[in-house]
């Protein structure tokens, strides 16, 4: 009896000791990518399909397993711009439902459309959007899930949600006022004494950028264990380590499925082994709820959106920060759709909001929804010339340090012009449609809503007597696409 109690001990002892594993499968930023693209090779990578694929395959070779998306599910495509279920990106929203999503947060373009559109898309979701730092305006925890926790057999997985603090100068901010934004280390503060007690694994899926990641892991404590992290769009093929947290993500649009093959022992991560998955195409694919659903709605985009409109001579290639071909014709294109019932002097848009490339060659509509995907609208306003001298001076120094996309204008030019007395000497004047700016002259320019909300970012100044027009600036554009380059 006493060898058998003994035997008993030993047993319990090394069941206590035995690693526990877990598969944990991410995504991030895939920005409503929902159909295979194409490589050079003439392989198919990619999209909603694909990604249930390679997700059932993965969740199938494991003994427990979860699946968790780091946000940015919305915006960059035709299929999340649609309106499904009485919300704008609702079709991501039921694609995640049906790849049975455990847990996401929120990325800055969950607020693309309207807080009224968030919260419908929280609302369709069967999964929690999970966070931690977002609040209402009477302090309680926006979509009600500051914390989540996964029971898989005796395993127990703590999910922790942030969302970059610099929300408000990427989105509307219009779209997000009814919201109070927690420093990271404070919210995380608040619930993780809880989390930690109830989990043997603490994770943190975020959306503020590889950088901002880095940084808050220096800050924290080895009650965290990992990070699954976004918005950077970086794929990183082993798991950096700061602090002792680990920090994942897996690229971006699509792409990539993250794997992270996990063994738990005594409340920390015992070992990790990553694996990144692209997501070809299968010789086969089955013939599942989503799969038809994808389908369908693709069906239904390329007989509403496929037919072409346009042909345009060279290739639109967007760049944030710097100008391009396809920034000059944004620009000019409203400033020459609205010069006869504004009559403004220049235009200004913002690099990046142009989101598409788009090769030489026909342009559907689809593509112009891709090219522009987000909801602006066409305002105009006022300004004096030395705001606008300002305003360069700012964008040049956006261009060189990058902390935004630049602007770029239509109507405004740098123009060289000969000093008086001649000898070969000249100097450099700014120009408004060919005559001198003049620093204490007011000049109207077209814009949309989303420069003049974010005017302390792109402009260096505040607008004033603004005037909405009610258009979408896509609308504006698709105009003037088909005015220039419409098939005769």
């Amino acid at each position: 009896m006493k060898k058998f109690s003994l035997l008993l001990i030993s047993l319990v002892c090394v069941c206590a000791l035995s690693a526990v594993p877990i598969r944990i499968l991410h995504t991030n930023d895939t920005h409503g990518i929902y159909q295979a693209q194409n490589t050079k090779s003439g392989d198919h990578i990619g999209g909603y399909i694909n990604l249930e694929h390679h997700l059932s395959h993965a969740r199938s070779s494991a003994a427990r397993s979860i699946y968790v998306d780091a946000g940015d599910q919305q915006t960059g495509s035709i299929f999340a711009s649609m309106t499904h279920n009485g919300a704008i990106g609702g079709a991501v929203i039921e694609v995640f439902n049906l790849l049975g999503l455990d847990a996401s947060t929120f990325g800055n373009h969950e607020f693309d459309q309207s807080f009224a559109n968030t919260i419908k898309l929280t609302e369709l979701a069967d999964y929690p959007f999970v966070s931690t730092n977002l609040r209402t305006k009477q302090d309680k925890p926006f979509g009600q899930n500051p914390y989540k926790i996964i029971a898989l057999d005796s395993l127990k997985i703590g999910i922790m949600g942030l969302t970059l603090v610099e929300l408000p100068e990427k989105v509307k901010r219009e779209n997000i006022s009814e919201l109070n934004i927690l420093p990271y280390k404070k919210a995380i503060d608040e619930y993780i004494d809880y989390v930690d007690a109830n989990s043997d694994l603490v994770i943190l899926l975020t959306h503020l950028g590889i950088e901002a990641d880095s940084l808050l892991a220096a800050n924290l404590d080895n009650r965290i264990d990992l990070i699954i992290g976004g918005h950077s769009h970086v794929n990183i093929e082993e798991p950096w380590q700061v602090n002792g947290i680990y920090i994942a993500s897996a690229g971006s649009h699509n792409m990539l499925l993250g794997q992270l093959d996990i063994e738990v022992l005594n409340d920390r991560i015992a070992s990790l082994k990553t694996t990144q998955i692209p997501l070809w195409q299968p010789k086969e694919q089955a013939d599942t709820r989503l799969a038809n659903f994808v389908t369908t709605l693709a069906d239904s985009i390329q007989i509403s959106m496929g037919k072409t409109i346009a042909r345009i001579p060279e290739d639109w290639k967007p760049d944030k920060f710097k100008e391009t071909a396809v920034s000059k014709w944004v620009a000019n294109s409203l400033l020459a759709e609205y010069k006869k019932p504004y009559k403004p002097d220049i235009a200004i848009i913002n690099n990046g909001g142009i989101r598409k490339f788009i090769p030489a060659g026909d342009v559907t509509l689809g593509d112009m929804h891709e090219l522009l995907p987000f909801s602006n609208y066409v305002v105009l306003f006022s300004c004096y010339g030395k705001d606008l001298l300002k305003m360069d001076e700012y964008n040049r120094k956006n261009a060189v340090d990058k902390p935004y996309d630049i602007v770029q204008t239509a109507g405004l030019k740098e123009a060289v012009q000969d000093c008086p007395g001649g000898h070969g000497h000249s100097k450099k004047v700014w120009e408004v449609n060919n005559r001198a700016l003049e620093p204490d002259t007011k000049y109207r320019v077209v814009s949309h809503d989303y420069i003049v909300g974010q005017w302390d970012k792109y402009l260096g100044f505040e607008p004033f007597d603004v005037q909405e027009t009610g258009d979408l600036i896509l609308e504006a554009m698709i105009k003037q696409l088909i005015l220039q380059f419409g098939k005769k």
